[in-house]
């Protein structure tokens, strides 16, 4: 695992350790991905991208405000992006499919929806700043790519100029079902007017409103002359006078002609405001008229011109290179990521990963001493009774020579005047290899000519009478149930100086068995007999016996079996040892896997073996 930042600084030698401890990891996604990306890039097709450049103007409106400026705007933007959206529409599309009949291509033959496969192949990307929008087409032969585009480019203005078209129709239309209407009107009003004047006999009305106009006004000249003449006659004659009489009667014939002059202008007044309201009613549907028929021809004379707003500026041309893929590139960008990726992948493992499995993380987190490593007896051993006995019946072996670096550590463990008499040996969990590694440290401190004697502590199961061809008939349960004595329990092995007290029968209550003055007095009577007392314990985890006896014993070695137990169960073991107030040695590292190149093993044990030869 690697180091937390509590404990100290992860450094560039960590890194390298991880990468050498779990090569294999990284080799394997390497190897994996560059295959996978290899193999499917070379599976894969070319694709090759034509591409044409197409211009969309729009007439701009005559601006005459800032309001009308800002509309103008937003109309260009929605003028665009519509003409994007009909660039990428299904009818246009399904036009240029019909045309070059692609249904019988092979490229499209497979897709279920033609047209959909189509659009995926197309990209319409419009050009930065500009009026240009560059339209591509994907395909896997260069020559239909570019035809494909070409073709749909030309389909597209052309499906503008009939939509322009098509608007130039439908106004022409309109404007002759309004044409037709305009003119019956106008031949109504012009009947009309025709009528009045046939009925009022008017040749020229405004030549007759004047004449009466003229004469009324000399009429009223002369109605002042003759009055004058009246009031100054007045002054010499007498009203019956002839001159007088004569005076007033043309006065009168005056008056009357100006009453007569008078009613015929107001009835020409009359007819002249009818008059005229029929005459502007024939000119204004005449001007209506003139005016439709005008634009009608404007609009026919268009739609024949009609011309299209978009152009190509760059037809697309046979592509050369393909697009993709890259094959280089995928597999180099494969190759990087593959490095990079089993790199992180070996670190999220190392993370997650919290057993114990160096000396490092024995000191570091355990925050105990390291006694030693034991490599693993897979290859060495063929049964439990050969791992248990291999310091004996292989005594050159890596294992035997493992066994021997971890007495010394255990001897320096303690202080030369008080050397440690009873070690009691457990381990966390039970498959730690805690009995074989009990036996094994017993064999070779009786190889150093020391009376060594083991006691098997664990008396809920048996195996270490049968490992050296010895009953288990009397044991430590019959000494501590006063059943037998300490002489007759003691049994002499096949290796000497070795000895062993087995379990024997298995009593139904060990735990209060172990919390008796027999087991004190039983340790107080070996350590007379011998130089070494060896207790094998039950695991420290699974049961209470191992944290009584540890509370007896001078010296506690704990068994953790490398990569295989969480180091919060071993802290949790630990701090079940310290409770029981035991002095723990170290820890033994068991089942290591060692090899030619492993650094962690090897440093230890010549470190260990330089020690042994200066001692």
């Amino acid at each position: 695992m690697l180091p937390s930042a509590q404990v100290r600084e992860v450094t560039m030698q960590d890194y390298l350790k991880i990468i050498q401890k779990r090569f294999w990891v990284i080799f394997a996604f390497f190897f994996v991905l560059v295959g996978t990306v290899t193999v499917f890039t070379m599976r894969m097709i070319p694709i090759y991208r034509a591409t044409t450049s197409i211009l969309i103007e729009r007439t701009p409106p005559k601006i005459v405000s800032i309001e009308e400026v800002y509309q103008s705007g937003i109309a260009d933007k929605e003028y665009y992006q519509t003409q994007y959206k009909i660039l990428t529409s299904r009818t246009l599309v399904k036009k240029t499919v019909d045309e070059l009949r692609l249904g019988q291509d092979e490229e499209f033959q497979k897709a279920g929806d033609i047209v959909s496969a189509f659009i995926r192949k197309l990209f319409v990307e419009p050009v930065k700043e500009s009026r240009l929008v560059n339209v591509s087409f994907n395909s896997y032969d260069p020559v239909k790519a570019a035809k494909i585009v070409n073709t749909f480019a030309r389909l597209y203005i052309q499906q503008d100029l009939e939509n322009k078209s098509s608007t130039s129709r439908q106004a022409v239309g309109w404007l002759e079902e309004q044409l037709v209407g305009i003119k019956k009107k106008l031949e109504n009003a012009e009947g009309k007017l025709n009528s009045y004047i046939q009925e009022n006999k008017i040749v020229s009305i405004p030549t007759m409103q004047e004449q009466s106009e003229s004469l009324l006004e000399t009429l009223k000249k002369d109605q002042a002359r003759v009055e004058t003449e009246i009031q100054e006659s007045s002054k010499r004659y007498k009203e019956r006078h002839p001159k007088m009489i004569g005076l007033y009667s043309e006065l009168k014939s005056i008056k009357d002609k100006i009453n007569i002059e008078t009613n015929r202008l107001l009835s020409l007044n009359q007819k002249m405001g009818e008059y005229n309201i029929l005459k502007r009613e024939v000119e204004s549907n005449k001007e209506l008229y003139e005016s439709l028929l005008k634009r009608a021809k404007e609009t026919s004379v268009s739609e024949e011109l009609q011309t299209s707003n978009i152009r190509i500026v760059d037809p697309a041309e046979v592509p050369k290179q393909p697009l993709g893929p890259n094959k280089p590139r995928n597999i180099i960008s494969a190759a990087i990521l593959g490095l990079l990726g089993g790199f992180c992948i070996a670190i999220l493992l190392e993370y997650i990963d919290s057993t114990i499995k160096t000396s490092e993380d024995v000191e570091l987190y355990v925050k105990l001493p390291f006694l030693g490593y034991v490599p693993s007896f897979k290859k060495e051993v063929s049964s439990d009774r050969s791992a248990d006995l291999i310091c004996y019946s292989q005594q050159a072996t890596t294992i035997a020579e493992a066994f021997r670096s971890i007495r010394t550590s255990i001897i320096f463990s303690s202080p030369e005047d008080r050397p440690l008499k009873v070690i009691l040996v457990t381990s966390t969990f039970p498959e730690e290899g805690k009995t074989t590694n009990s036996i094994n440290l017993a064999i070779v401190f009786a190889q150093k000519n020391e009376q060594v004697v083991i006691v098997e502590g664990d008396m809920r199961k048996h195996r270490i009478a049968k490992s050296f061809d010895l009953d288990n008939k009397e044991g430590l349960s019959s000494y501590l149930t006063g059943t037998a004595t300490l002489e007759r329990v003691i049994k002499k092995t096949p290796i000497p100086n070795l000895y062993l007290i087995p379990s024997g029968p298995t009593p139904p209550n060990p735990a209060e068995l172990l919390t008796s003055v027999k087991t004190k007095e039983l340790f107080e009577g070996l350590k007379i007999k011998f130089d070494r007392i060896i207790v094998d314990a039950p695991p420290v985890m699974t049961v209470a016996d191992a944290s009584i006896l540890a509370n007896m014993c001078e010296g506690v070695v704990e068994i953790i079996r490398a990569g295989r137990i969480n180091l919060d169960h071993v802290l949790h073991g630990k701090q079940r040892l310290l409770e029981a107030k035991a002095k723990i040695l170290g820890v033994i590292l068991n089942d290591v896997e060692v090899k030619k190149k492993d650094s962690y093993y090897y440093y230890h044990y010549y470190y260990r073996n330089e020690g042994n030869k200066e001692g």
